[in-house]
């Protein structure tokens, strides 16, 4: 890397921060999640209003790969911070319940998106039909665990009941969307020399839970709050790699370390990782709205638009909906968690940069994905004051009741 591309990352990093943070703050304004004004920042500084020209001039085409790299840093140190907000007593306590809705929220929207893809959107196609409808089923299925974990924090929701219950139901959807996303992937570019190593995720497990968590425990006994923060980000940076060579995704590895993480130290290292995530995380919302060209969207593709829309709300809200009302949920529960997995963003960007960068999409079907990805988070605060929990109490009970007894406080999925 030379001189001269070191002084043009570092700018680009000061003009990204500079615009996610403006366009965050007016996204919160308005109700939405910063999320939405940082990918906006990047569609803004894009080839839709400045021009393919101007775009690549400020940020130039052999930069953005830095940008990326030091972007996902920031992503790994967002997804150690999920992991260490997540109660681990939740998967025991609501067993049934997770299971069922994340069957539910992922394979009624693959399904759906397969069926869209061979049927709408065939002039899409670059090369093989079955790869293309799966890798759509894929796009249209994915929840954004990440942008989630935003929402909640933004909305006080996090240690709620519907908050910790979404963010079981949305890891296990993430698994399932990795999972599939490998398998599509190994058929479009087989390679024979790595279709071993997604079996070493079983022994990688069970080194974390059962070898790395006892250690971390008696390191946090003896260890000062810096250490633990250090152990903290180089751990999840450490696992995020060994996931990442696995075929699954650095993020999963990431959350895995903050879910093993002891709470001892819980608040400065969370408060330390937070800082270095603000920094770099906005990098990855604003170098994929780069690849975004709403000019090339013609009056066929905005009917194609309309129809992915439509299929990836439906599918994912009514999936949820009647999942969560079946395994005993609450209406107004099951409708906040509804609106809650029916967010898209971060994870719905890294699988369509990956499909953009092997060719299994074109430039326009990633733009529309990447447009319905942003209609589908904007949804999530409307319809989350629509339902009425606004105030992140009101979503404790069984059935929606601000006042809950003991025992659905144990388990979200209460009674009926």
């Amino acid at each position: 890397m030379h001189s001269s591309q070191i002084v043009v990352v570092f700018l680009d990093l000061v003009v990204i921060m500079a615009m996610a943070r403006s366009l965050g703050w007016l996204a919160e304004r308005v109700g939405q999640p910063a999320v939405i004004g940082e990918i906006t920042a990047g569609i803004l500084a894009g080839p839709t209003v400045l021009g393919p020209h101007l775009s690549s001039t400020l940020f130039p085409l052999e930069i953005r790969p830095y940008l990326s790299l030091l972007a996902n840093v920031g992503v790994a140190v967002f997804m150690f911070v999920a992991g260490l907000e997540l109660d681990r007593g939740m998967f025991a306590g609501a067993r049934r319940s997770i299971s069922v809705v994340s069957a539910a929220a992922y394979g009624i929207p693959f399904v759906l998106g397969c069926g869209v893809a061979a049927i709408a959107l065939s002039r899409h196609e670059t090369g093989d039909r079955l790869n293309f409808a799966l890798f759509i089923g894929c796009s249209l299925a994915v929840t954004a665990f990440p942008v989630l974990v935003r929402i909640l924090h933004d909305r006080s929701m996090i240690r709620t009941e519907i908050g910790q219950l979404s963010l079981a139901c949305a890891a296990l959807v993430d698994l399932l969307a990795w999972s599939a996303l490998a398998i599509v992937l190994a058929i479009a570019h087989p390679s024979v020399g790595s279709q071993w190593r997604p079996v070493l995720l079983v022994p990688v497990v069970a080194v974390t839970w059962w070898v790395v968590r006892p250690v971390l425990a008696r390191l946090a006994s003896v260890a000062t709050e810096q250490t633990m923060i250090v152990v903290g980000v180089g751990g999840a940076l450490l696992l995020g790699a060994v996931t990442e060579w696995t075929g699954l995704h650095l993020i999963f590895g990431a959350f895995a370390f903050g879910v093993v993480f002891p709470r001892a130290h819980r608040k400065p290292v969370e408060s330390g990782a937070r800082v270095l995530s603000s920094v770099l995380l906005p990098g990855f919302f604003v170098v994929s709205g780069l690849a975004v060209d709403l000019g090339s969207i013609d009056r066929t593709a905005v009917g194609e638009l309309a129809v992915i829309v439509g299929v990836a709300i439906a599918g994912k809200l009514g999936s949820v909906y009647l999942a969560a009302r079946m395994s005993g949920i609450g209406a107004r529960p099951a409708a906040a968690l509804a609106a809650l997995l029916n967010t898209r963003g971060l994870t719905e960007l890294v699988i369509l940069n990956i499909g953009l960068g092997i060719g299994i999409i074109g430039p326009q079907l990633y733009s529309l994905l990447v447009v319905m990805a942003l209609v589908t988070t904007a949804m999530t605060a409307p319809m989350l004051r629509m339902i009425g929990v606004s105030d992140p109490v009101a979503v404790d009970g069984p059935d929606g009741d601000a006042s809950s007894s003991a025992e659905s406080r144990r388990d979200p999925a209460g009674a009926a």
